[in-house]
């Protein structure tokens, strides 16, 4: 008899595996049962993260021909592309950027896009926030599903926002705080959102909706920074 064929592995391309949740999520994906092609701009810094079995391409949303190839043969495609070019064109970069990628996830027959951005407000004048919702606009107007996955401070080593706040704690026992250490957030670990990018897309249902991901307490940075002067036994 002839033995069956066994099934081809899906896979998965993170697109914009140099940022800290790319950086993350490529190995955390290699525990899967999955191939995983990594893309940035610059490959340098992807070359030395010595990811065994981890194909890795140069690609850029903002020069069209590099997409092709970068999705060929991709089944879930992770967007994780933020803050490109200066700061007063970022937003129509940024939407352009996207329109670039949906177009060529289509034509390369990719099922799912799933995009990580933070959560949004109801209401905001804070152009980046407009911009990250025009971005999300910008890829469900193409043809393959998106999930679009908002998530709030995310806590863990290497997390930017995470960083400045211990660093805060660390090196400054006295400050006169702005307004926005009293903002509430959900913060979340940085394990948990790798589980949700992972899962959400296993889940049919799931396509063509936004989630928000945070932690079970709405915390203020002010609080963050106790409970982080406790942990550090600082005052």
């Amino acid at each position: 008899e002839t033995p069956p064929v066994a099934a081809a592995k899906k896979r998965v391309l993170v697109f914009g595996a140099r940022g800290y949740v790319g950086t993350n999520l490529v190995a955390r994906l290699m525990r899967e049962d999955v191939e995983v092609r990594a893309t940035a701009r610059r490959t340098e810094m992807l070359a030395v993260r010595g990811w065994k079995g981890v194909e890795i391409m140069t690609a850029d949303v903002l020069a069209p021909a590099t997409l092709p190839s970068a999705l060929q043969g991709v089944d879930t495609a992770y967007y994780l592309v933020h803050a490109m070019g200066d700061e007063e064109g970022i937003g129509r970069l940024e939407v352009h950027a996207a329109e670039n990628f949906a177009r060529a996830a289509a034509g390369a027959g990719v099922r799912c896009i799933v995009y990580l951005t933070r959560l949004l407000p109801a209401t905001s004048a804070d152009d980046a926030f407009f911009a990250r919702r025009e971005v999300g606009d910008a890829l469900r107007a193409g043809t393959v599903p998106v999930i679009e996955l908002r998530a709030g401070l995310i806590i863990g080593p290497g997390s930017g926002a995470f960083e400045i706040l211990r660093d805060l704690v660390l090196k400054l026992p006295v400050m006169v705080t702005p307004r926005w250490v009293h903002k509430p957030s959900p913060p979340i670990a940085l394990p948990n959102l790798l589980e949700y990018l992972i899962r959400l897309p296993q889940l049919p249902a799931a396509y063509g909706h936004a989630f928000e991901a945070g932690g079970p307490k709405q915390l203020t940075y002010a609080d963050m920074m106790r409970t982080l002067a406790r942990v550090l036994g600082r005052r």
